[in-house]
């Protein structure tokens, strides 16, 4: 099994690469979890400090990165406990690297009405600040730059057009008005000396796309620290010249064969109804470009010529133009959030994204969640293991078992209370039978609507009125293939359940199956030999204690809870009023 283990600067250089260390634990955990990376690296590290960057790869692929929080080295003849080993070295060279807690979890403040839930799971990730972000299907260029094209003609309208002589108001400017005689790239993301109704334009900024730069200045700088140390010759010997003057070929090639005919000027506005984000700091404007059927930014970055940038974490950024679809264009994916038919009448977020999310998944009935290390976000039904083992003792070790630990039969539960409307008990009778009444209270604010409430609840009776599984499996050689988020599924003559089965388990999704879900993934390397094991839970359950994970950032009972005008729908027979 393949693996590399990568160490950068604060400055964003890698200074080194291993695929043999002497021994090393990388750890990734669910949403709720912390991942870390510990142990020994090789002698030869003669640079390591507090906030380097950890990188660990496996097969290929990113399993999780973490900054350094502690670093040990030590030179004596005495053996040291390190893991669970101990280590008789001469020399010592210890560290920790650990994950931010809540990666990701980026506070969403909206109110939805009447909306299936998958498409308030896409909203929400749009809304969050950072990279959060969800992937939707593409292959290669020019799919990307195709779709993008194609959102752009569904919110293209004549009233939308952009005034003649200036840029306040209206969005978008289209051939018939653009003179692109002398225009040409000034670099890979910005294009010069356009005109526009007869008047020089400004140079224009394409926005949510960063490419390098053609010369030593302030932004290559800031992009690359080392730089500031660099002369102009060094830079221009680099490969970041080599990568800019690369896709400065490249956009002007786009400018060559599509031409311009639409430019779309940011259309994102402040509280007082202006656009905020049209003019950046060095006076350009910021746009998308299309031609020829493509957008021109995601095809820069489909091409590999650009990266996707978040200015000020997409604070920018309009959620109904879904421009985080971006980060699909990097790269071969799928989509990442499956529909669900169920909807919502009325659900008002006010909380962290991951935990309106966790809230979401049981109220479609069941769907499982999961981040990935790019925070790439998945939302599915668990209707089938997405992995299936037949047990092998000179692979594998198996360990099944169970915890009582949260165990909720019966759940007291209280809406938003301004409107007061919700207050139910749930119970799950089987389980009651099984173990006796275990009574927990859940009082969630974002919903109003009996009928939401409902699905909410007796979706988490689906996994929490049932022991957790508890298991584990650890593959002796390494398993590149599992992630955090996975279904297993454990079959051989050898293995089987010692627990009743109890009807409603899980939704009846798995009768007559082991299963568990991947809530922790840990890889033991050790020269080249690595080991892989598997910590299990509920195959419905993404964080530990969703009971309190979705209502941890929500506001207190007493907090005074503002109408809210950011949804048309609200307060329409949804019980708000203005009293």
């Amino acid at each position: 099994m393949d693996y590399v283990v990568e160490i950068y600067d604060t400055w964003g250089r890698r200074l080194h690469a291993f695929d043999d260390v002497p021994l090393l634990e990388a750890v990734r955990s669910a949403p709720d979890g912390t991942d870390r990376i510990r142990g020994l690296l090789p002698k030869s590290v003669t640079d390591l400090g507090i906030d380097y960057r950890v990188r660990v790869l496996v097969g290929g692929r990113m399993f999780c990165e973490s900054s350094v929080s502690e670093v040990s080295p030590e030179w004596s003849d005495v053996s040291k406990l390190i893991l669970d080993r101990y280590v008789s070295l001469h020399e010592v060279l210890e560290f920790r690297a650990d994950s931010r807690t809540r990666a990701g979890n980026t506070s969403v403040k909206r109110a939805y009405t009447n909306q299936t839930i998958s498409a308030i799971v896409r909203d929400v990730i749009q809304r969050a600040l950072g990279e959060v972000h969800y992937t939707v299907d593409h292959d290669s260029y020019p799919d990307g730059a195709v779709r993008e094209h194609s959102k752009f003609d569904g919110r293209k309208t004549i009233e939308n057009e952009l005034e003649i002589g200036g840029i306040s108001t209206g969005q978008w400017v289209g051939s018939n008005r653009i003179d692109v005689t002398g225009a040409f790239a000034k670099d890979g993301d910005t294009i010069a000396g356009l005109k526009v109704d007869g008047d020089d334009w400004p140079d224009l900024r394409m926005m949510l796309i960063d490419s390098e730069e053609t010369g030593r200045n302030s932004h290559a700088k800031k992009l690359h620290p080392e730089v500031n140390f660099w002369t102009d010759a060094e830079y221009d010997a680099s490969g970041y010249k080599l990568a800019g003057d690369r896709a400065k070929v490249a956009l002007q090639a786009l400018l060559d064969t599509k031409g311009i005919d639409f430019i779309e000027l940011n259309p994102h506005k402040n509280s007082a109804g202006d656009f905020d984000d049209r003019i950046d700091f060095f006076g350009r404007y910021l746009g998308l470009v299309y031609g020829g059927g493509e957008c021109f930014n995601a095809a820069m970055v489909e091409q590999g010529h650009a990266d996707v940038l978040l200015f000020d974490d997409g604070r920018f950024l309009v959620p109904e133009l879904e421009l985080k679809d971006f980060f699909s264009y990097m790269g071969v994916h799928v989509d990442s959030i499956e529909d669900s038919a169920a909807m919502l009448s009325n659900f008002d977020v006010d909380a962290g994204v991951l935990e309106a999310i966790a809230a979401l998944g049981y109220t479609a009935d069941g769907y499982i969640w999961e981040v990935g290390p790019d925070l790439a976000v998945s939302f599915r039904a668990p209707d089938a293991p997405d992995r299936v083992y037949y047990f092998d003792p000179l692979l594998m070790g198996v360990r099944l078992g169970s915890t009582d630990t949260g165990i909720a039969n019966g759940i007291f539960f209280d809406g938003n209370p301004v409107t007061g409307t919700v207050n139910k008990t749930y119970t799950r009778q089987s389980s009651i039978d099984e173990f006796g009444f275990l009574g927990r209270g859940l009082d969630h604010f974002g919903l109003s609507v009996e009928s939401d409430a409902d699905k909410l609840v007796n979706g988490l009776l689906d996994d929490v009125a049932y022991p957790r599984p508890n298991g584990s499996v650890v593959f002796f050689a390494g398993n590149p293939d599992v992630r955090v988020g996975d279904v297993l599924e454990f079959r051989g003559a050898q293995l089987h359940r010692l627990e009743r089965e109890i009807s409603g388990e899980w939704a009846d999704r798995y009768t007559g199956k082991l299963v568990g879900r991947v809530r922790e993934l840990r890889h033991r390397f050790s020269g080249r030999e690595v080991r892989t094991e598997v910590q299990l839970t509920s195959p419905l359950r993404t964080v530990e204690s969703p009971l309190t994970f979705m209502v941890r950032s929500q506001p207190g009972e007493t907090t005074l809870f503002q109408f809210r005008l950011d949804d048309g729908a609200v307060g329409v027979d949804v019980g708000y009023h203005l009293d």
